[in-house]
Parts: C-alpha cells; sequence; structure tokens
C-alpha cells in the first residue's frame, strides 16, 4: 500500500501524540503494531475459515499472552478488536469497556 507523504505525517504525530498520553516510546507502540498486525491476521484467517478452532485458539492464547503482560508492565489495560475490519488492539491508562472501546487509544 502507498501512502502520501501528508498521510505519512499525520500517521506519525498521531503515533507520538498516542506515546506521549500513554507514556511509553514508539519502539513499544511499534512493537504493539506488531502484535496487533498479527492478532489481526489470526482474525482474517478464522473468519475465512483457514483456521481449525484449536489453531485459533492456541495462536491467540500465546499472543495475547505477551501482549497482556506487555501492556500490565506498562500499566495500561488493553482491549482486543477481533473483527477484522478494523484496528486491533485499543490501549488506555483506565479500564476500557467494551461498548466505548473507541474512547481509548487506536495502535494501527
Amino acid at each position: 500500500m502507498t501512502y502520501t507523504k501528508q498521510e505519512r505525517e499525520l500517521y506519525k504525530a498521531n503515533k507520538l501524540f498516542i506515546c506521549g498520553k500513554l507514556g511509553f516510546s514508539v519502539n513499544e507502540y511499534n512493537w504493539f503494531r506488531r502484535k496487533g498486525n498479527l492478532l489481526h491476521k489470526v482474525y482474517e484467517d478464522n473468519c475465512n475459515g483457514l483456521l481449525t478452532e484449536e489453531e485459533y485458539e492456541k495462536t491467540t492464547e500465546f499472543l495475547y499472552h505477551h501482549t497482556d503482560l506487555k501492556a500490565k508492565d506498562l500499566g495500561l489495560y488493553i482491549y482486543y478488536q477481533t473483527d477484522p475490519r478494523g484496528a486491533t488492539i485499543y490501549l488506555d491508562k483506565k479500564p476500557i469497556p467494551k461498548n466505548a472501546y473507541n474512547r481509548a487509544y487506536c495502535i494501527y
């Protein structure tokens, strides 16, 4: 996918804003983004019937475990949006309600 210079600058500014608000580094943001991309692929494959239930459970359990630990170490709450049509990971300093996860900070 190709992005314009303006789109790249907006993404970088948003990333820095989120890092500042949540108190972590760009490297940590990128770590969550990579885990979100992996989970997104698993959700997509599951939606398309490419994974058995066992494969899905095993893979998500592994990724959730590591991502949850990282969020906890940073003092953050995490919400996983399992619908493969959008962003996957949302983070915040306060608990994230399931019916209002879009108020948290989206990692994309």
